[in-house]
């Protein structure tokens, strides 16, 4: 079977990242081999896109269409790309938590009635069959 491994010391990772391929270690027996896809490292002073024209936008908006550049000078560009540095995560991670939400509000729904052995509301479609 290959040595044992030890239960002890192991450390977990979070990756973001598509899964490629799973499958069974040509190293050994007792693992998986995974084979993962992730992005290219960031550039060193690269800036994000998204927060510049958030970042910009959020500008425009708060200082009667000024733009961010027009603000390097005063302290207020730098707070509104902190502010679009905060937010771009934020509203990138919005759909999903909110359909996860959704999911998790009718699986609820369909379990109370399943419990309480109501019936269909009326409107809705029943398939069978």
């Amino acid at each position: 079977m290959g040595e044992l491994l030890p239960l002890e010391g192991w450390i977990n990772l979070e990756l973001h990242c598509h899964l490629d391929g799973v499958g069974p270690s040509d190293r050994h027996p007792a693992l998986s081999q995974v084979l993962l896809s992730v992005p290219p490292p960031e550039e060193q002073g690269s800036v994000d896109q998204r927060v510049e024209a958030l970042a910009d936008y959020i500008s425009r908006t708060l200082e009667q269409g000024a733009s961010v550049e027009e603000l390097e000078r005063s302290d207020r560009a730098e707070s509104y790309r902190y502010l679009a540095e905060v937010l771009v995560p934020w509203l990138a991670a919005a759909p999903r938590q909110e359909l996860k939400d959704a999911w998790d509000r009718g699986y609820e729904a369909g379990r109370r009635r399943a419990e309480h052995g109501a019936e269909p509301r009326s409107g809705s479609v029943t398939l069978s069959r």
